[in-house]
């Protein structure tokens, strides 16, 4: 027999377990098995064998962890230093791609899915191999440090502080690294990345593109366009133009083409570069001022002193100025080389003038300074917008050098700036040689009321001071320094010419907003930290494992691995009385506490000593015993996390957080978002990426212990039926690898729970994905109600009135032919009545507005006219008339006057007739004309009101013989006008309109300006608009008067021409708003009606509306308080979730609550007497088993069954656990 024992223990070549006792070992026999037919006892000499550890433990995938871990902080790091100094790592103008989303989105919280997964492998391998570690020391280790212990079953958070009781440091290493793996780097690494509106700045080439023209091509270039381009800007709120600022201008450049492209990725772009700044500084004394009998005089002491009287602020207004240039013209009335300045000492000299009177007889105390201009160029960084080149910064490089007179005609422009004329006359459009800009309905509503030239309204509309500051000579100097150098920079905007050098090439910077994926600084820290910890876990990890002894050589993966590993140590009779005693007991009472220390060896033949055998009982089995036996089993138990109390618990939270998803979805949908919860850019990460990814971290620990329970009672399940093949019980490897990766084996056994339970515990690294990525922060506009409080009301009553006001000529101008806005609350033909203003709260984020307003317009009606054409225009004073009946049915004679100038005898000339007609008699009916006609002095209000509202435009062509020359060269009456004494081959194009106001209610909105972004009817456009005009106002008076302003202006001089440059505004709206010559061309035919006539009902309803934006107080005032619902749309940046991470999100957490139903549905039954976590509760289910014998014989054990039940096992006694059939017999038998 000893021989045959030691024969069996060199062919297993096992490690086996020794106790270390005083007690000397013991054999008993095995009644019913050839291997236990008489007792016998060994002994074995331990010696090392090569160990066997795990790859998760070996030294090439530690050391791979570490440099990968490394890797992540060295990228991470990399990355935060180019979002710190680039701004972002990745950049877009409007959206990113789908790769770049998911790059920046989804790939972090993958790879750290992935990485955690890896790390979960060698966790488990750490804790299940830790009591195969323990129990290879030399000296061993006490049960409850070695058999005992079950750290892959305790909760994630529980093992490392068991294992820091027990010192038992490669544990907790492995499993502190877990929890900050997915508690920590899995949840934090979604929210480092985060998509912001960065500035980017990248250097590029630029070139200069135009540069001041010869100094001979100035005088005759510099029209007066720029002090019409002034006016917007001091009173119309037109923007600079491009590269000019208040303080000069910048010589035009541009990028090169990949520059061009760049910016055009940004939003609100901009390029800095070096460049020359164009700007002028006044020098100004005070005027010595005299008293003479005819008024003072003002003296600069140096050859200067004007004529006593001749510059007198009017004693009757309350405030008076002046601005006197050096050059005479027709177009001013003051001048200082013509009130006693001689040249050339102060011929750039300009005196400013500014009187306040005081007192019932009041005497003008008068503020007088004497200026001189000076022009510069100075070397400059300037910053200009893309792509409007708008000015936003002039950072100054160097001193400023003086612009000598080689390079800039100073004489031409302050000529221009002082008469409002061109110092070289040549013909233009009426836009580019008006002199004087009418300024005074701008200036009333400052309270001035006094007749002034250009630069005075200039100076007091750019600098927009109290009337009485002027008083003051530093207000005064400044207001005019400030107007000065405005209109020194579009001057030289004007002049500037594309001739350029070839070498003037330049570095610059670009920059802009973009969208960008940055790095959110603390928590990229706070990975990064995470991981360094984790670093150093892992090299703990490594210097441990790489020190241990291991006894094992095989992997303890399965039973039957688990019995060929045991074999010897359950043949030792007194571990063997352990088992008798049962390992359920607490470690202190084990072999009643005889038990100190157990140790793993390993045996080779030649070191086996002989076995000395002792006396055993012979073991009987009877069916008494077997019933006894099963009357006095044990309860049975299941794990509690399988107790229908943690599914109650589970389940609820599962359904719970679908239809938390769910609502959420459902509200922020209807809500257009949410608010932020925190205006830091780091505490909203937290919220909407951490939390939820650690909901998703939290769920993949729980469904893991969930698992791996499972994994190590499947085995049972099948045992229960003593049934079972070992392929499908004893031999099955689930506990060996992380659950997530078992979901093949168990697909191949057939054991779908568990492989669907495996897949579910996988797909929590997806919904950590999903989680990561479902709310998400956008930009958005929010409406929300609103009252807004009105200034006006929908009514015209005594208020409206004519005024002398010409701007809405200026802003048709600005708008149909330079682009600029129109006026707020107006578009091309309707005025709209304001409704609001923008929250305060709101003013920098609000988008628009919206509210039901009324709109104003009217309808042109026009009609093809006809007149004997040569009789109106012949003669100084001619009348055409059209035959007409008031509302009331009367007949009235309107008539309208036509003074066409001729300049010169011209062939091919052209005319355009624009003039409102009045009620008149005549003593020539049938001719339609009469040259002895006079305005009716006694018609009614309503027959001046019926023709008022008449207007007749005519398009004209013919050959003129004038009585003399007289070269029209600007649009401006001359002191003498030619008769025109015939006209031949005349040809023409007559319509009559008769404009009528409508009005109807609009939904408008506006801007955070009152400018109209879109407007729609909300209801009929026929609405009586006699309703809307109070106190005696008629919608037929309010149309007259803004006709009277219309036609006063648009038609003042018209002048026959044999060119394409127009002398009216009514002309030069046809022009540009046509786009086309043709209608002006003398050369051209005369325009049909059916082409010319639309444009000319727009010129009507454009300026009728514009009429109306420049004089709001026509409108009744509203009531106090009183107000009107809206909306008002603001910029937000609201949480949003996303549409497919919802539906991913959602599907997960529903396969979640599936599988959690079947899990609990189908659990294992209750046949175990205690849970099979450790090695010696495993080692307690082979007590008295003959399997032990028989382990090594691989051609029998594949194909016998096995079972989990009773059988009569070593010494005849009766045993519950593992055995092959035939001798088990199954629990429920």
């Amino acid at each position: 027999m000893k021989s045959r024992l030691a024969g069996l223990l060199a062919k297993t070549n096992l490690p086996e377990l020794v106790l270390l006792s005083r007690y000397r070992p013991m054999y008993p026999d095995r009644s019913s098995d050839e291997h236990f037919d008489e007792p016998h006892s060994k002994t074995c000499q331990d010696i090392q064998i090569p160990a066997w550890k795990p790859a998760t433990l070996r030294r090439p995938l530690l050391l791979s962890i570490v440099a990968l871990t490394i890797s992540f902080i060295a990228i991470l790091e990399y990355l935060s230093q180019k979002s710190h100094v680039d701004g972002g790592i990745a950049f877009a103008r409007l959206q990113f791609s789908s790769a770049i989303t998911f790059g920046y989105v989804y790939l972090p919280t993958v790879l750290a899915v992935i990485y955690s997964t890896v790390w979960s492998w060698i966790d488990l391998d750490a804790k299940r191999l830790e009591p195969w570690f323990q129990l290879s020391k030399p000296d061993g280790a006490k049960a409850r440090d070695s058999l005992l212990l079950h750290y892959p079953f305790d909760f994630l958070a529980v093992a490392p502080l068991k294992a820091l009781r027990k010192k038992h440091w490669a544990v907790v290493s492995a499993g502190t690294s877990t929890m900050l793996i997915f508690w920590g780097v899995t949840p934090l690494v979604g929210s480092v990345f985060t998509m912001s509106a960065v500035t980017v700045e990248k250097g590029v080439t630029v070139r200069t593109t135009a540069s001041l023209m010869p100094l001979l091509n100035q005088s005759r270039s510099l029209n007066t366009n720029f002090l019409m381009s002034a006016y917007g800007i001091a009173w119309l709120g037109q923007s600079m133009p491009g590269f000019v600022t208040g303080q000069g201008a910048l010589e035009p450049f541009e990028a090169d083409q990949a520059a061009q492209m760049q910016l055009a990725q940004l939003t609100t772009p901009s390029v800095t570069v070096k460049n020359k700044l164009y700007g002028t500084s006044l020098s100004c004394d005070q005027a010595e001022i005299r008293k003479h009998p005819t008024g003072d005089s003002y003296s600069n002491r140096k050859g200067c002193m004007t004529f006593p009287g001749a510059l007198n602020i009017n004693p009757l207004s309350q405030y008076g100025g002046l601005y006197v240039g050096y050059y005479l013209d027709q177009h001013s009335d003051f001048s200082l080389s013509g009130c006693g300045c001689p040249s050339p000492n102060n011929s750039h000299t300009f005196l400013a003038l500014w009187g306040e009177s005081r007192g019932k007889n009041p005497n003008v105390s008068v503020t007088a300074y004497f200026c001189e201009p000076s022009y510069w160029v100075q070397d400059v960084n300037a910053t200009v917008a893309f792509p409007s080149m708008n000015v936003s910064a002039v950072v100054p490089l160097g001193p400023r050098t003086a612009l000598s007179d080689d390079h800039f005609n100073r004489s031409a422009f302050e000529y221009t700036i002082g008469t409002g004329a061109q110092s070289a006359s040549q013909r233009a459009d009426i836009s580019e040689t008006t002199s004087v800009i009418d300024q005074r309905a701008n200036l009333a509503k400052l309270g001035f009321n006094y007749t002034v030239t250009n630069m005075l309204g200039f100076a007091l509309g750019l600098s927009r001071l109290s009337l009485a500051q002027y008083a003051e000579p530093d207000h005064l100097i400044s207001s005019f320094e400030t107007a000065h150098q405005l209109l020194h920079a579009l001057a030289v905007t004007d002049l500037m010419t594309e001739e350029v050098s070839e070498h003037n090439e330049r570095r610059g910077t670009i920059s802009g907003e973009v969208f960008a994926y940055i790095i959110v600084r603390q928590l990229a820290i706070a990975v990064e930290c995470v991981l360094g910890l984790v670093v150093i876990l892992i090299i703990a990890l490594y210097i441990l494992s790489t020190r241990r002894d291991s006894q094992l050589h095989r992997d303890p993966a399965s039973l039957t691995d688990l019995i060929k590993i045991m074999s010897g140590s359950i043949k030792d009779s007194n571990l063997y009385d352990t088992y008798e005693h049962g390992l359920n007991e607490p470690p202190t009472k084990l072999i009643g506490g005889k038990m100190t220390r157990v140790r793993m060896a390993s045996c080779r033949k030649s070191d086996i000593d002989e076995c000395h055998a002792t006396s055993s009982r012979e073991a009987v089995a009877s069916t008494r015993q077997l019933s006894q036996m099963k009357q006095g089993a044990a309860s049975r138990v299941r794990p509690f996390q399988m107790s229908l109390t943690v599914a109650f618990v589970f389940l609820v939270l599962l359904g719970g957080s679908i239809v938390a998803v769910v609502v959420l979805k459902i509200i922020i949908d209807e809500r257009n978002g949410l608010p932020l919860p925190s205006a830091s850019t780091t505490v909203n990460q937290l919220v909407l990426n951490y939390i939820p990814v650690i909901f998703a971290t939290f769920l993949e620990p729980f469904w893991l212990l969930l698992n791996r329970i499972l994994c190590v009672l499947q085995p049972f399940e099948e045992l229960a039926a003593a049934d079972a093949k070992s392929s499908r019980s004893l031999d099955l490897k689930y506990t060996s690898l992380p659950p997530q990766l078992v979901v093949w084996r168990a697909l191949r056994a057939r054991h779908y729970i568990l492989s669907s339970v495996c897949a579910i515990g996988l797909s929590a690294n997806l919904l950590a994905i999903s989680l990561n990525g479902l709310l998400t922060e956008q930009p958005v506009l929010m409406d929300s109600a609103h009252n807004f409080t009105l200034t006006y009301k929908p009514e015209f009553g005594t208020s409206v009135q004519r005024t002398e006001s010409w701007d809405y000529q200026y802003v048709a101008k600005t708008n149909i032919s330079d682009g600029v806005s129109l006026p707020p609350w107006t578009v091309p033909g309707l005025y709209f009545v304001p409704f609001g203003h923008v929250p305060e709260s709101d003013s920098d984020l609000v988008a628009s507005l919206t509210a039901k307003t009324q709109g104003f317009g009217i309808q042109a009606n026009c009609q093809r006219s006809t007149f004997n054409s040569t009789s109106v225009i012949t003669g100084q004073q001619n009348f055409f008339f059209v035959k007409e009946q008031t509302p009331t049915g009367s007949p009235i004679t309107c008539g309208g006057v036509s003074r066409p100038y001729g300049g010169q005898n011209l062939s091919l000339a052209a005319l355009e007739v624009f003039t409102q007609l009045d009620p008149v008699s005549i003593d020539q009916p049938d001719l339609g004309i009469s040259s002895r006609t006079n305005i009716l002095a006694n018609a009614t209000l309503e027959e001046q009101l019926t023709c008022n509202s008449l207007v007749v435009a005519g398009f004209l062509r013919g050959n003129l013989t004038v009585s003399f020359n007289d070269t029209k060269t600007e649009n401006s009456d001359i002191s003498q006008n030619p008769d025109i004494l015939g006209i031949n081959s005349l040809s023409s194009t007559w319509m009559t309109c008769k404009p009528k106001l409508v009005t109807g209610l609009y939904d408008v909105t506006v801007d955070s300006n009152g400018h109209v972004d879109s407007y729609e009817a909300a209801g009929p456009s026929d609405r009586d608009p006699s309703s809307f005009c109070v106190n005696g106002t008629t919608p037929a008076a309010l149309v007259a008067t803004a006709l009277s302003i219309l036609t006063n202006g648009a038609n003042t001089g018209p002048y026959w021409h044999n060119d394409t440059f127009v002398d009216t505004w009514f002309a030069y709206f046809v022009k540009h708003l046509s786009n086309s010559t043709m209608f002006v061309d003398p050369a051209a035919p005369v325009p049909q009606y059916n082409l010319v006539a639309p444009y000319v009902e727009d010129i009507f309803a454009r300026l009728f509306a514009i009429v109306l934006s420049l004089n709001e107080d026509w409108l009744s005032p509203a009531e106090v308080d009183s107000t009107i619902p809206g909306t008002v749309l603001v910029h937000r940046e609201r949480v949003f979730m996303s549409g497919p991470m919802f539906f991913i999100s959602v599907v997960l957490l529903a396969l979640n609550t599936v599988v959690a139903v079947a899990y609990w549905a189908w659990r294992p039954k209750k046949i175990l007497q205690h849970m099979p976590y450790t090695i010696g509760k495993t080692m307690d289910l082979f007590r008295g088993s003959g399997l032990i014998f028989d382990v090594e014989d691989r051609e029998k054990w594949e194909k016998w069954k096995f079972g989990y039940g009773r059988f009569v096992g070593r010494g005849g006694k009766l045993y519950e656990g593992i055995e092959r059939r035939p001798f088990v017999i199954p629990l429920d038998s």
